[in-house]
């Protein structure tokens, strides 16, 4: 069984993720998540899928988390 690392509540349009992930991963669960809320039919596939090509395309645009 896999860990969730993040949650979309698609009819209150949340997302909830836990920060705790070390930075191309957390990368990947906001996207994934988002990809939920933005495409609710989409299968759980497709969003991995998805998110990991729109992570991998920002990771390589240097994208990273600054915290404050």
């Amino acid at each position: 069984k896999e860990k969730a690392y993040g949650q979309a509540f698609v009819k209150e349009n949340l997302i909830e993720i836990d920060p705790r992930q070390k930075p191309k991963t957390l990368l990947d669960n906001e996207i994934h998540e988002f990809l939920h809320i933005r495409f609710p039919d989409w299968s759980e596939s497709k969003v991995r899928k998805e998110a990991r090509f729109l992570r991998d395309y920002l990771w390589k645009l240097n994208y990273r988390k600054i915290n404050d």
